[in-house]
């Protein structure tokens, strides 16, 4: 896929740096953590300030050019594709709705590296619903205190900075404020990381606040203002998603051509069975359809002068990406482990663990569900 926003120098570090880094991470001792050193070896390669422009330290990449990069991570590996996107999620939020006190402070440490970003909105009986949120932010004499629990957040005991969501309310009214909050804050702890079915080296834990003492200049964007601010990084997040399910599908298919071709049964190569050959027509058909749903989502924010996934157009566009490439995702690697037989059913084989990862890509970012009905409602108001 090319488009004319694409940075192809950009795409040629990030595929030098997957290849030599992240297989050194791929076993026992790393998974459920966020090796340091590879999401620096990342951030060395731009990736750590793909949504912060060039003054503040990043390289201000387009929506085009932010999906190439996690397809390409995801063909090696799709957890680091999805601390990067967060990561990515959380500054250009920053740099949307920061004040420039702010984003002087944080944007250029989060494009270093030296801060890794966490989007914290996710609760026990809130995800999509979040009129639900129960955590709440108390307005005090110095700035605010946080009490409330968020789950299944990622990069949670490895982030520095927490992007915070909270109810508020005062004498003016109520809603939901943003937050950003340092690792160290006190009364901030975070549980042990779950036992997912995938995304190894992508781990999630709960962070808790139990009066969480943070200063008037944590809170980003306006009192009150919070879901405007959590909603305005929601399009590109999702097309990023859609990305990575992109890549593990190209990863799937290549590693499933591969195995028709070399393994043989009744004195003939796989690849020669008609019935396996139309298998593999179907996965590069519902591959290039979600490639193609996708640069169609990153060009219509791109050509937009905001990408505050405000418009009927961003939201149709993002969120048909996502359904359609990552309920994709599903079948494609499903059929690739189908293709390599007992074979993969075996960790020794990559195809089961890109199965389990694509289950994931489902759920993230809003559920398939709910994208289904994002889009009906567009298309009906």
């Amino acid at each position: 896929m090319t488009s004319v926003h694409l940075d192809p120098l950009v795409i040629e570090a990030v595929t030098r740096i997957c290849k030599a880094e992240i297989p050194k991470y791929q076993n026992e001792q790393h998974y459920n953590t966020i090796p340091r050193q590879l999401f620096t070896s990342l951030c060395e390669a731009g990736l750590g300030g793909l949504n912060i422009p060039e003054e503040l330290g990043g390289i201000g990449a387009s929506a085009t050019t932010n999906a190439a990069v996690f397809e390409v991570i995801s063909q090696y590996d799709l957890g680091p594709a999805i601390f990067i996107s967060v990561h990515a999620m959380v500054s250009g939020i920053i740099y949307r709705h920061g004040t420039m006190e702010q984003k002087l402070d944080v944007l250029p440490r989060l494009a270093s590296g030296e801060l890794l970003g966490a989007f914290a909105l996710t609760e026990p009986q809130a995800g999509s619903d979040t009129s639900a949120l129960a955590t709440e932010a108390t307005i005090t004499g110095e700035g605010f205190s946080l009490r409330g629990n968020k789950c299944y957040i990622t990069s949670a005991g490895f982030a520095d900075l927490y992007l915070v969501f909270a109810k508020t309310s005062d004498a003016q009214g109520s809603g939901v404020s943003a937050f950003m909050v340092p690792k160290d804050t006190a009364g901030l702890s975070v549980g042990k990381p779950e036992r997912k079915m995938g995304g190894e080296l992508s781990p999630i834990a709960s962070v808790f606040f139990d009066d969480a003492k943070i200063p008037a200049s944590a809170l980003l964007g306006p009192l009150h203002g919070g879901l405007k601010v959590a909603l305005s990084g929601l399009a590109g997040g999702r097309v990023n998603i859609a990305a990575c399910a992109n890549g593990l599908s190209r990863a799937a298919l290549d590693d499933a051509i591969s195995y028709l071709k070399e393994r043989h049964q009744f004195g003939k190569p796989l690849a020669e069975f008609q019935g396996l050959q139309f298998m593999l027509a179907d996965m590069q058909m519902k591959l290039l359809a979600s490639q193609l749903l996708t640069q169609n989502a990153a060009d219509e924010i791109d050509r937009q002068s905001t990408a505050k996934g405000s418009s009927s157009s961003i939201k149709i566009a993002s969120s048909a990406a996502k359904c359609f490439a990552t309920d994709s995702a599903m079948e494609i690697t499903t059929n690739a482990v189908q293709l390599f037989g007992g074979a993969g059913y075996i960790k020794d084989y990559s195809v089961e663990r890109y199965m389990r990862d694509a289950k994931m890509l489902q759920i993230v970012e809003g559920a398939n569900q709910v994208q289904r009905m994002i889009i009906a409602k567009e298309l009906l108001a």
